[in-house]
Formats: structure tokens, sequence, C-alpha cells
């Protein structure tokens, strides 16, 4: 929930691999910049009337159960500009893109080693894959989903914008790892040689449940981000971060994912999470700071009409307009022509 003034006034793999490794770590650091266009408002000063002003200050439908169509249009925007977020990057890009890539590129040359050196204890995969099971893509959908309609049955429009963003996110994050995991075709640890092979076959064999990046840590490491960001305490923090740090970590335990998946994957998560707020919470669907002209035909008087959404503009009393769910109107500069 936003404040709002309205005034008046006068007037080392093989190339195709590669490729497709470098290409997903720009869609990461992509991510980190992509901005999607914010939507604006237009309105025809000579033939408003308070009627339309009314309309024109609805707010714009966004996804819930009752707007199944809009949740699509939403999901089908986030990939379109996930997948093209890398032609968007600039030069100063490369602060975040090199240390991404270099990361990832040591954790691939040392993740067949990492899984030696961890061993074969078949307790540890046990439990790792019960630990694991609570943050597939399908248990993080459904806690999102709980969060929803939780926050509907009693109420709270926050919580049920949380389950909201949380679950765009994590459909937005396992879309992606699904696309990359096509793209990429790697082997599993427990797979032929254990050596988490890309295109081992060449495309003889492709898996549809690749290696390469963790759909686990996308899915638990989106939810955690959304939740963390619309709950900032640090208790939620931590245990959000921490969920998502176990799910992760798990997931190499069990012998499911090598290290590389787990890192890629988890930031793959944790930024679509991100997107996700940025782009579809409720504050933010109407961004910066829209004016409108105002015509009143019954005093002859004209101006503007100015909202102001405290979350965009980083104030501090950005949370307070959650709590009082209401609007402030200024109306004492009206300026009047005859």
């Amino acid at each position: 929930m936003s404040l709002s003034l309205s005034i008046q006034m006068s007037n080392g793999l093989p190339k195709m691999m590669a490729r497709r490794v470098v290409y997903s770590l720009l869609v990461c650091a992509g991510l980190i910049y992509g901005q999607r266009a914010a939507f604006g408002q237009t309105a025809d000063s000579a033939d408003q009337t308070p009627a339309d002003q009314q309309r024109l200050r609805k707010q714009p439908v966004v996804c819930s159960v009752a707007h199944v169509g809009q949740c699509l249009k939403d999901i089908g925007y986030d990939q379109a500009g996930i997948w093209t977020s890398p032609f968007h990057l600039a030069p100063k890009d490369a602060i975040w893109l090199l240390p991404l890539a270099g990361a990832t590129g040591v954790s691939i040359q040392y993740d067949a080693q990492a899984q030696k050196n961890l061993g074969i204890n078949q307790s540890r995969i046990d439990l790792s894959n019960r630990i694991s099971a609570l943050g597939s893509p399908y248990a993080t959908l459904g806690g999102a989903a709980g969060l929803y309609f939780l926050g509907m049955g009693t109420h709270n429009e926050h919580l049920a914008e949380t389950g909201r963003l949380g679950a765009e996110a994590v459909v937005d994050a396992s879309l992606v790892v699904e696309a990359l995991k096509l793209a990429t075709n790697r082997q599993r640890p427990n797979e032929g040689n254990g050596q988490g092979g890309f295109w081992a076959h060449g495309t003889r064999s492709i898996a549809l449940d690749g290696s390469f990046p963790s759909g686990h840590a996308a899915a638990s490491w989106a939810l955690a981000r959304v939740i963390a960001s619309e709950y900032p305490g640090k208790l939620v923090q931590v245990a959000a971060y921490g969920f998502a740090l176990a799910i992760s970590a798990s997931r190499a335990t069990a012998r499911q994912h090598f290290p590389s998946d787990v890192l890629v994957g988890g930031t793959v998560g944790y930024l679509i999470g991100g997107y996700a707020i940025r782009h579809h919470a409720a504050e933010n669907v109407a961004s910066g700071i829209p004016v409108m002209p105002v015509v009143d035909t019954s005093t002859h008087s004209f101006g503007a009409s100015m909202e102001l959404h405290p979350e965009q503009l980083g104030l501090a009393i950005s949370k307070v307009g959650r709590q009082i769910g209401g609007r402030v109107g200024v109306r004492n500069f009206s300026s009047t022509r005859r």
C-alpha cells in the first residue's frame, strides 16, 4: 500500500557447451540489471471528469486466483525479459559477471574431485534426499500457494502478496532451469563415469532432467528471496536463506548434483526472486511518480494529480503505507481560472 498525495496547482569445455554455459551466466548477470519498462498512465486533460479520475486511479489487475490470465501474461513477460537480459548488459556489468563466471568455472573444474572426496555414505544420502525433498519446485510452489491462501483466508494482504510473488518466482525459475538443463544435457554425479560430462553421448541421448543447474536450489532460493524481501526482519531472513542453503547443500551431499550445479541454480533462483519483487509487487505495478492533469468543470479549475509511492522512493515510511491502508489527500493548492 502506498501513500498518495493529490495536489491541484496551476498548470575448457567443448565450444558448443562453453557457449551454453556462458549464456546461462549472462542470463544471471542480465537479471541483476534488467528492468522492465514501468506502466504509465495517460489522460485527456480537456475531457476528464471526477468519475474518470477515479477510474484512472484504480490499481492495475494483478495475478491472483481470480485473474489467472494475468498470471500467465506475467510469466510470459518475465521469460521474455529474462532471456533477453544478456543483450542489455553494459561493460560495467563485468564487475559482477567476471567473478560469477570465474566461480562457476572453478566449480566445474573440481566438481568430480569434490564428489570423490565426499565419498559414498548411504545414511547421509538418504537423509539428504529427505531434506532436499522440501525444496523441490513442487514443494516450494505448494508452500507459496499455502502462504497465498492463508493470507486470503485471514485477510492479510501482505502475506497473500508474499505467496503470490513466491509462486511466480518459483515458476519463472523452474522454467529457466529446465531450459538450461536441456541446453547443457549434463550427467549427474551418479550417472556415467561420475565426471559430470556435458553432452557425454552427443545428441544421441538427451536427458529431460539433466544436472546443470539444480532445480531444487533455484526454486528454494527464489522463494527465500521473496520471503526475505517482503519480511526484511533478521530472523525471517536467516530462516529463509538458511532453508535455501540447506536445500542446496543437501543436493550435493545426496549425490544428485555437483557444486557448480547448485551454485548456478541458487544464483538463478535468487536473481529471479528479486526480479519478481521488482516487477510484480503490488506497490511496484505502477512505478514512478505518475502525474495526471485534472480539470474540474464545476469550479472552472485546473491542475494536476500526483501520486507518491514511498516504497519505490526508498523512504523510511514505506512500511507505514501497508499499515494505515489508506490514502492521504491534499487539495489546498487549487487555482481557478474564470
